[in-house]
């Protein structure tokens, strides 16, 4: 495949990616029990903040995986340009279709955005890691079968 094509295809993850979450993102809010959860366990203020900020990683990060199924399928020896500049048209079609976060709003939405924007490269990390172990002896410690 063309460097041409395979950037194309990078930014066509990085808009499929931003409707994927834009779309997701409704029913699993309106869904989720654990923000309540959460409250009626006693967590409040910074903590039930926290909390919500690492829930809501691992969902995007969820979400992400297909995307960056797709960004190793264009090729491992560019995935981190590819999976850069998916992230950066992630973040800039976000930001034009969602609008403009509300930093002024507090830390916790900036480390809810910074967190959104790693979860493609993070799912990307981690589907690199699958496969990682051992290569050369794949019966680990046990001895082979001899043939009779």
């Amino acid at each position: 495949m063309s460097r041409a094509v395979a950037t194309l295809l990078s930014i066509v993850i990085g808009i499929g990616f931003v409707l994927l979450v834009l779309y997701a993102w409704p029913p699993i809010a309106a869904h989720n029990m654990i923000p309540a959860r959460l409250a009626q366990a006693g967590l409040s203020g910074t903590a039930w903040y926290g909390a919500l900020t690492l829930q809501d990683f691992a969902i995007n990060l969820l979400l992400a995986l297909p995307a960056a199924w797709l960004l190793r399928r264009l090729g491992r020896d560019r995935l981190r340009f590819h999976c850069a500049l998916a992230t950066l048209t992630f973040a800039t079609a976000f930001t034009v279709a969602a609008g403009l976060p509300l930093f002024s709003a507090g830390g916790f939405i900036v480390a809810g955005w910074l967190l959104m924007l790693a979860a493609l490269p993070a799912a990307s990390w981690l589907l690199g890691l699958r496969g990682r172990g051992n290569r050369r002896n794949r019966s680990g410690n046990l001895p082979r079968p001899h043939a009779a």
